[in-house]
């Protein structure tokens, strides 16, 4: 079937280029449109136009691109499209090839677009089919307001930082090589997947570190006579008072390392040997993560929709420090954006900035915390509120107060699992009747490292368990016969991982369970009841990435382990693996 009005667009455009009179436009669309045929090959057959100047007009074929990050693309080509141009219409240029300009678009068959960004910059246009969350990520990854450190440094930095009020630094001999490795160390952070880089002043010199995988990895010395100014070099980059030793001190800044954008945190403390700097690499990426790339199968990730898809109630997040529950708001947030509502968050600290969210930090240190600021965005007409952290009885009574009325309310919290969470709340002070009636759902997660796929290899259970009988058991009981492990190899650096995966439960709150609530029941019977009610429980979830090769035994081992701890060696079997 001729989508005319499509066609009717492409004439418009060609009228625009001159290369079609209006008279003969309307000619072609109207015989097209009486005798059912297309209006564009019309004007060709009657040399009105040639398949060129239409191939030109409409971007020609359409290539379909799954994601923008693995392309390597030249900065220089990303402003060939103004920023505000660009993001009103949905557009992102990638690559440019002779007198033609690669653009990404959400709706290639948008003639206008095309047409308005060829008059723009002069070029032809080749549209690439690219979904919206990529061209997001790049907007925000390549267009960005925010100061922009160059790792690489300047004479300049070195003059105003290095030099200023020390003078045993300011009489380093070699003060562009302290500025060379404050760049490397990031760079090769950002290249390792680390999270976080460790600084650590020792008796005689540094001692550097990488946290890969949430494992601190091999370490790394640097001579005492580097010392001073490669610290004083990092509080330069975060905004640090280079002349304060005796306090902690907490900075940030923005930079481009390893062909993306990260935004640094970094968290100072003095010791006995001098001062330690952990800094936290926050890869903007991780901004427009997906349920599924947290690991969630199908069936949650359909729950967790919608619950997102709500207007009222609370969703709590919880789980251990690290265990990426941070990145799990940030995926519902991305997820929630994309529609037309009005998102406010309170967050301590602010970790990435979202366009279309209005963020906000608490500042305790002033008055105005976490439950000040729920309270302030009750009056901003809000859809969404997401409160960073709920770390205290105000907070938490605030925001199921922000939940009852009208409000859908994401938080994260410190609980071991799921109904962990519902009785933390109740042992928090909370009102029984408020986490009765506003909370709709908790999800429980933790992170569990992925094996990697270049030196993955299986081995039977019985040679990986040979001295845990009663776990090789209840393998087969699974029907899990082999598990996999990874040898070591470049990629992994020979740990035999790469990167982590979320291990979830969810448990939605039923009827029976607020009941529960309401009487105040512990935690091991709430699990019971969940399970019960269909409630996939963690360990079911890890089993299952056992089974497809993702994990390895040792991370079902460690949830076995805390499992135990929790609820006691005889609970495992019905609170734990059951699939």
């Amino acid at each position: 079937m001729i989508d005319f009005e499509r066609e009717q667009e492409i004439l418009r455009v060609l009228h625009r280029q001159k290369a079609i009179t209006a008279d003969q436009a309307r000619e072609v669309y109207q015989d097209g449109m009486s005798d059912e045929t297309s209006a564009l090959e019309l004007a060709v057959q009657r040399g009105y136009l040639t398949h060129e100047q239409i191939r030109e007009a409409t971007g020609g074929e359409v290539r379909a691109v799954s994601s923008l990050h693995d392309l390597d693309i030249d900065p220089q080509v990303t402003n060939m499209i103004p920023a505000e141009l660009g993001r009103r219409l949905r557009a992102f240029p990638v690559a440019v090839h002779e007198d033609t300009l690669e653009v990404a678009m959400s709706d290639p068959d948008n003639v206008t677009t095309i047409d308005e960004i060829r008059r723009q910059t002069g070029y032809k246009v080749k549209p690439l089919r690219v979904s919206d969350p990529e061209i997001a990520w790049a907007m925000d990854t390549y267009w960005t307001s925010d100061d922009i450190i160059d790792l690489e440094g300047s004479m300049a930095a070195r003059a105003e930082g290095l030099a200023e009020g020390v003078d045993r630094i300011a009489d380093l001999s070699d003060a562009p090589a302290v500025v060379r490795l404050a760049s490397t160390l990031i760079t090769q952070g950002v290249r390792m997947g680390a999270s976080d880089i460790h600084v650590e002043s020792q008796r005689e010199g540094l001692q550097l570190r990488y946290r890969v995988d949430g494992i601190i990895g091999e370490v790394h010395t640097l001579p005492d006579t580097i010392k001073d100014a490669l610290v004083s070099r990092l509080k330069i980059m975060a905004g640090l008072d280079i002349g304060e030793n005796r306090r902690p001190q907490d900075g940030r800044f923005t930079t481009q390392a390893a062909g993306r954008r990260i935004d640094v945190r970094s968290a100072l403390r003095p010791t006995v040997h001098g001062e330690n700097i952990v800094m936290r690499l926050l890869d903007k990426n991780r901004l427009y993560i997906t349920f599924e790339q947290l690991g969630m199968s199908k069936p949650l990730q359909d729950q967790m929709e919608a619950l997102l898809n709500a207007s009222r109630g609370l969703l709590a997040m919880c789980g251990g420090t690290g265990s990426g529950k941070t990145t799990s708001l940030y995926a519902a947030l991305h997820h929630l954006r994309q529609r037309d509502l009005n998102i406010e968050t309170v967050e301590d600290p602010i970790e990435y900035q979202l366009d279309g969210v209005n963020q906000s930090t608490a500042r305790p240190d002033i008055g105005v915390g976490f439950a000040e600021h729920v309270r302030a965005m009750l009056r901003q007409d809000p859809d969404v509120i997401m409160v960073g952290e709920a770390r205290d009885e105000e907070t938490m009574a605030a925001s199921f107060r922000a939940a009852l009325t009208g409000h859908l309310v994401l938080t994260s919290m410190h609980a071991n699992d799921a109904p962990a969470a519902a009785t933390r709340m109740l042992q928090m002070g909370v009102e029984p009747y408020l986490v009765s009636s506003g909370l709709r759902a908790v999800l429980a997660q933790r992170l569990a490292r992925r094996i990697c796929p270049d030196c993955k290899v299986s081995r039977k259970v019985e040679e990986v368990l040979a001295d845990a009988p009663a776990l090789q058991k209840r393998l087969a009981e699974h029907r899990v016969t082999v598990v996999a492990e990874g040898e070591g190899c470049e990629r992994c650096r020979g740990t035999g991982f790469s990167g982590r995966i979320g291990l979830f439960e969810l448990m939605r709150m039923t009827p029976t369970l607020k009941s529960m609530v309401l009487s105040d029941v512990d935690e091991q019977e709430m699990r019971h009841t969940a399970i019960s009610e269909g409630m996939l429980p963690m360990a079911a979830d890890a089993m299952a990435k056992l089974r497809g090769g993702i994990i390895g035994i040792e991370a079902l081992l460690s949830l076995y382990a805390d499992l135990s701890t929790e609820y006691g060696d005889e609970s495992i079997e019905v609170l734990g693996a059951g699939v």
